[in-house]
């Protein structure tokens, strides 16, 4: 059993198939938490990129009822395998979506009323101006909506705490392993590394945004995006920003997201780049949207900055596909990563023991190929960022 990736899916395959007794050898092209598991601003969200009427439209009611339990399940999911592992990973309850203009407020207002009535999901509250100004501690926002059944997370401490339990369940790592090549001889699947090849029955490719190159038909549906990331000094004790520690995205199509961290640090995340020309001073290129919200931020100082790369499909959506027998797929989270990776991965798992959780609904999502193939995916992606980006100033 080979798995391609050390993020939260291939890990957290690893960890349900060692247990189930396989051989589990883990090809991890850099360090584990290299990727987007370990880079990540930490927002653990409930259900997708689209809402549930999008999702209905165009998937049908039942489908999309399917999708919308599997992504709760995702996040019970999460909670349990934290318990049963002891995994301290700062898990902390509540996740505001603030409106960034009026129009999108009544979005958010007509979104909510529909999943209480269709769905039952009362848990979310409703944030009008004063008060939302309130909880995030910023006058930027016309309203929005807290649910506390979302919230944050330490990535990185989830995702070694996965790892751990699956090397103690005999998982095998190696890092610095990157594949150049994974195909099928005799019945067998291969995966080729610089140095070497590894037969098995079944390969499973977990690299999300970094699968350039390995299989067309993933790499046709599935983009990597630069996303970028801050942490500033701790915030003042007294600090007026996220008084209650929740979690807070924005209705922007390119989001802006933070949280405070255990030692009041915030968590800035916002901009990202859809050319392969990633910016040189990341600080900068992150701080611009920060001071826009907390303009009282503008001289914080900013201990660490970074980025990486995350795949997004053309609609959002994950991308879970058995490219032939033995050869599956999990990728293109598009930001929703943090709970449903996990999960995807346990449900590759699932397929690997002839179990098939929940897989034929996920692979009914609609994820169509990029436009324009390999050469011109980027420019015609930026092209359509551009509109979207003009956009978002709309009131």
């Amino acid at each position: 059993m080979v798995i391609i990736g050390a993020g939260f899916t291939g890990v957290s395959a690893a960890l349900d198939l060692a247990n189930a007794g396989l051989k589990v050898v883990i090809l991890e092209a850099n360090e584990v938490g290299a990727g987007a598991s370990g880079r990540n601003g930490g927002l653990a969200c409930s259900g997708w990129r689209h809402d549930q009427k999008w999702l209905e439209a165009r998937m049908g009611r039942e489908d999309a009822r399917k999708l919308w339990l599997l992504a709760e399940d995702a996040k019970s999911d999460l909670m349990t395998r934290m318990q049963d592992f002891h995994i301290d990973a700062d898990w902390t309850p509540g996740q505001i979506f603030a409106a960034h203009t009026p129009r999108l407020m009544q979005d958010l207002d007509e979104d909510a009323d529909f999943m209480a009535r269709a769905y039952g999901y009362e848990r979310p509250k409703r944030l009008d101006r004063e008060e939302i100004a309130q909880a995030l501690g910023t006058s930027a926002y016309h309203g929005g909506w807290r649910d506390p059944s979302a919230g944050h997370i330490h990535p990185l401490k989830l995702l070694y705490g996965l790892m751990q339990a699956a090397l103690i369940a005999r998982a095998n790592l190696h890092e610095y392993s990157r594949v150049t090549e994974v195909g099928s001889e005799r019945g067998k699947h291969f995966a080729k590394t610089r140095t070497g090849r590894v037969l098995a029955d079944h390969i499973l490719l977990c690299g999300d945004g970094y699968l350039d190159g390995i299989e067309p038909d993933v790499e046709a549906r599935v983009l990597p995006i630069g996303s970028f990331v801050l942490a500033t000094e701790p915030l003042p004790k007294d600090s007026a920003i996220l008084p209650e520690h929740d979690s807070v995205m924005d209705t922007r199509f390119v989001v802006n997201y933070w949280r405070k961290t255990a030692d009041r640090r915030l968590i800035f995340g916002g901009g990202e780049k859809y050319t392969p020309n990633w910016p040189m001073d990341v600080e900068s290129f992150v701080r611009r949207n920060l001071v826009k919200i907390y303009p009282e931020l503008r001289s914080i100082q900013v201990t660490h900055a970074w980025g990486g790369a995350l795949g997004i499909t053309p609609t959002r959506l994950p991308y879970l596909h058995q490219v032939r027998p033995g050869l599956l797929s999990a990728s293109g989270y598009s930001g929703q990563g943090v709970v449903l990776a996990p999960y995807f991965g346990r449900i590759l798992a699932a397929c690997v023991l002839s179990q098939h959780r929940d897989y034929d609904v996920l692979a009914r999502m609609p994820v169509p190929h990029f436009p324009g193939g390999r050469a011109l995916r980027w420019p015609l992606l930026t092209a359509a960022m551009s509109w979207y980006a003009l956009r978002d100033k709309l009131p």
